[in-house]
């Protein structure tokens, strides 16, 4: 019988916790959390006997422990975090959208490089396992497009605004006092948010490295009361959609407002759920809904790479990567 494997965890807020509530509903994984690495010690932690610590090299240095699992919102610590821990030999996992987005290109290197696999399902749409089957199960169906809701915090503004008559403002003000929204929404709101997360889809479905800056990004800060009324007049209803086409050799990527109809696949996605649309060359076109943020959604997805590492699963991605400007 193989001994538990260890696990060092960085961060032990929304999504940490979600994870921990999770984990311990399945005791018949052979894991367990040894060492807890926080910003402050000095705020009270009930329910729990996990050992917390706010030195990083406690974890990193440790040969004991030979998983790493990165919850944290700090992008630059995180990708600090990750690859020292890929260095050590330790398995990783990671919800850090802004980290995986902006730092593709190391990320392809780790994959290349390290013997350890670095797995990140809970960086792209929360509950929904959109990673796992774009790198998997669609992987040689030729995927035509993948196009969603990826934003749960401008999906619950949006609805607010369509369902209550809300303005943009007290909607944003709503979506952040249930958790849903950051103090700072400003990538929320602004979709860059959501433009990582298309650009972590594009480099599994197509095996192509594309910067957002090359992306067409527009914020739903331009979306008024006046806006969601002349699309309820239509039928219509105002959502962040996210668009990633490959049209010959080029990859286009997008991610603004747009006046959708009651016939599209993306019209009743409300609130905080996330949706994506992946269509392929053989088996048509496919429609994941589920929890685009909150602590237990989220926390499932790292529970589920978890699972997929203690199984030896490691992502398939192409080694022929390009770089798209």
């Amino acid at each position: 019988m193989k001994s538990a494997r260890k696990i060092g965890l960085f961060g032990f807020g929304t999504v940490g916790k979600g994870f921990y509530e999770n984990l311990k509903k399945h005791p018949h994984l052979p894991v367990s959390i040894e060492k807890v690495c926080v910003k402050r010690l000095d705020l009270p932690r009930i329910g729990h006997e996990l050992y917390f610590t706010d030195n990083p090299d406690e974890l990193l240095s440790d040969p004991e422990l030979d998983i790493i699992i990165e919850l944290i919102d700090d992008a630059e610590a995180a990708k600090y975090y990750v690859e020292q821990a890929l260095l050590a030999g330790k398995d990783v996992i990671s919800a850090n959208k802004k980290m995986i987005g902006e730092s593709l290109q190391d990320v392809d290197n780790w994959h290349q490089s390290f013997g350890s696999h670095f797995l990140y399902e809970a960086a792209v749409g929360g509950g929904i396992p959109i990673v796992h089957s774009v790198d998997g199960f669609f992987r040689d169906q030729e995927v035509k497009e993948i196009r969603g809701i990826l934003n749960g915090s401008s999906n619950y503004i949006l609805t607010q605004m369509q369902r209550n008559n809300w303005a943009f403002e007290k909607a944003l003000s709503e979506a952040q006092a249930k958790g849903f929204a950051e103090r700072n929404p400003v990538l929320d709101v602004s979709g860059i948010d959501a433009s990582y997360k298309l650009s972590i889809l594009a480099y599994h479905a197509f095996g192509e490295i594309s910067s957002i800056k090359s992306f067409e990004i527009e914020s739903i800060e331009g979306v008024t009361k006046e806006v969601i009324k002349r699309a309820k007049a239509k039928g219509r209803k105002v959502k962040l959609v996210a668009t990633l086409k490959k049209t010959g050799h080029e990859i286009v990527c997008s991610v603004k407002p747009e006046n959708i109809s009651p016939n599209d696949e993306l019209y009743s996605v409300d609130f905080e759920n996330n949706a994506v649309s992946v269509e392929t060359l053989i088996s048509g076109r496919h429609v994941f809904v589920g929890k685009g943020a909150g602590a237990l959604p989220t926390g499932s997805a790292v529970l589920e790479d978890l699972k997929r590492l203690l199984d030896g699963y490691s992502y398939q991605v192409s080694k022929r990567v390009k770089t798209v400007a």
